[in-house]
């Protein structure tokens, strides 16, 4: 008797995917008692302690920010000279509404990851608004570091968005691209989140 259909071991194999897995970790869980110990999670009888893959290093508050239409021009007065074309077909043009003050903080990656993992541990406190990004993105500027948010395009996704100052064209170059890249952050990189 299969325990599921073609589709849901399709589903679960495009999960594994997305969520950085490889071969050699379904071998390991699906040794030994692994998947007895996973299903008491999944049917809410255990928990899972995660080890952290973020170091807090600083807070930075943020003021309250005002409604706004994004344009190229409202991100170039923060500095931004160079975008891709994922940032510029989501983030221009987008309806951004009021925010409030609020205290973001900014965590060093320290291994090698996907974006699931970070956005699992960082869970609600994830997304940064477009606003308080280029609130951030002016008040950094000459950074040495390079920044990871996680922002809702106008599709209604979240984007990783990643911007790093370019010393030789005087500004920040920044991107986008989707959470489910199979393209991970290297260790070090600053992710920026609501605190």
């Amino acid at each position: 008797m299969a325990i599921m259909t073609s589709r849901q071991a399709s589903e679960l194999d495009f999960a594994f995917e997305r969520n950085g897995w490889t071969s050699d970790d379904v071998k390991k869980v699906s040794g030994g008692n692994t998947l007895a110990q996973f299903l008491l999670v999944v049917r809410g009888r255990a928990q899972v302690i995660v080890n952290s893959i973020l170091t807090l290093l600083r807070t930075w508050r943020v003021a309250a920010q005002p409604a706004v239409t994004t344009s190229k021009e409202y991100f170039a007065e923060a500095g931004v000279v160079l975008t891709g074309s994922n940032f510029e077909n989501q983030f221009y043009g987008l309806e951004v509404s009021a925010t409030e003050e609020t205290e973001l903080a900014v965590r060093k990656l320290e291994e090698d990851s996907l974006d699931a993992p970070i956005m699992a541990e960082l869970g609600d406190k994830v997304e940064v608004s477009v606003s308080q990004f280029r609130a951030f993105l002016a008040a950094h500027r000459e950074s040495t570091e390079w920044f990871i948010f996680y922002l809702r395009g106008k599709d209604g996704l979240l984007w990783a968005v990643y911007a790093g100052w370019d010393s030789g064209l005087g500004g920040w170059s920044v991107s986008a691209r989707g959470v489910s890249s199979p393209r991970g952050w290297s260790a070090g990189y600053r992710v920026v989140s609501r605190n």
